[in-house]
């Protein structure tokens, strides 16, 4: 039992030392349009997440830094993710990003029952 926890208090430093979130560029098509007018930039997917106590924040990714972990700040939302995205696709050459979709999701973290894991996607296409 004692290894057990020693186990999973391991897992879970190196999951906080690590960045909770980023940002993924396909810019190869391969010669498919991505838009109806404009010319394309690139497909854009960032996700983020974090742990939370009841509403409050205890950890997660900088949307400004992605990669970076940032502690009681609530980066973990639908907005802050959108932001993270376009602010991409604008430093990519992109003066649009159409055909936004996001995806929230979240759970307790066992055996807590006042712990939540959160994640957000956002994705969409950098246009010119």
């Amino acid at each position: 039992m004692k290894k057990l926890m020693l186990l999973a208090a391991a897992v879970v430093t190196l999951a906080l030392v690590q960045g909770c979130s980023s940002v993924q560029v396909a810019d190869e098509l391969n010669g498919q349009k991505i838009a109806t007018a404009g010319s394309n930039v690139a497909h854009v997917y960032g996700d983020n997440w974090g742990i939370y106590c009841l509403s409050i924040p205890i950890v997660g990714g900088d949307t400004e830094k992605p990669g970076a972990t940032v502690w009681g700040k609530d980066t973990v939302n639908v907005k802050a993710v959108t932001d993270m995205v376009t602010t991409k696709s604008k430093a990519l050459g992109g003066t649009s990003t159409l055909d936004l979709k996001s995806n929230t999701s979240s759970f307790w973290i066992m055996p807590t029952f006042v712990c939540f894991y959160r994640a957000v996607e956002v994705s969409g296409n950098a246009v010119k």
